[in-house]
């Protein structure tokens, strides 16, 4: 029985990664791909690890976690999703599931050429920190797009959001996005657990307008 349910759950993963994901991680593989060529990753001290990591890496966040819902546009997906026996909420929560891992994924990978382009820092603490920093940039235009049901409103919103944080990020306090390269990671922690909060607001809001409609 649970051999079937994970063989179930495992063949919706891979749909969903062909309906949904393909072309974000292309487009996120594409910024990780351009970031080396604008600042260069070689012999990089702490500060400017962290500089180029959250000012550039993180945005892959924004790419992979705020389309989340965009399949349901189209409404001959919508239609697929709503005739299948798989309630809608799992259905979000595995793009979810799917796109965090590879956010990780791929910020694990960048950061491991780094180190061995011979740049220096705390490996654990730079993945945790900008896989939080990309992680909150996402659930901001998560949640903007679930209240929305605007896509450009979600990406507009984790754009500004990362905007204002170059230019008044100091007035942000815990919520600021690019405390690596000020040696603190305790906007981090905050940065996750309110990220956290938003990605089940706005799965739990879209479900509950889907049952209303």
């Amino acid at each position: 029985m649970f051999a079937a349910v994970c063989a179930r759950y495992l063949e919706i993963a891979k749909k969903q990664v062909k309906l949904t994901l393909l072309i974000n991680l292309l487009l996120a593989l594409l910024i990780l791909i351009i970031t080396p060529v604008i600042f260069g990753i070689r012999n990089l001290d702490n500060i400017a690890s962290a500089f180029v990591l959250e000012r550039f890496v993180s945005l892959i966040g924004i790419v992979l976690l705020t389309p989340i819902f965009l399949p349901e546009q189209n409404k001959n997906i919508a239609e697929l999703v709503e005739s299948k026996y798989t309630s809608h909420i799992k259905i979000y929560l595995i793009r979810f599931i799917i796109s965090a891992i590879f956010l990780f994924i791929l910020i694990s990978g960048f950061i491991f050429i780094m180190i061995m382009m011979s740049c220096e820092f705390d490996t654990l603490r730079f993945i945790l920190g900008t896989f939080a920093t990309a992680f909150f940039l996402g659930s901001v235009g998560f949640l903007t797009y679930a209240v929305s049901d605007n896509i450009v409103f979600g990406y507009m919103a984790s754009l500004g959001y990362y905007v204002f944080n170059m230019f008044n990020g100091s007035k942000l306090k815990n919520l600021y996005l690019f405390s690596l390269g000020k040696n603190s990671f305790t906007e981090k922690y905050w940065l996750l657990g309110i990220g956290t909060a938003f990605i089940v607001t706005g799965i739990l809001f879209k479900y509950n307008l889907r049952k209303i409609k």
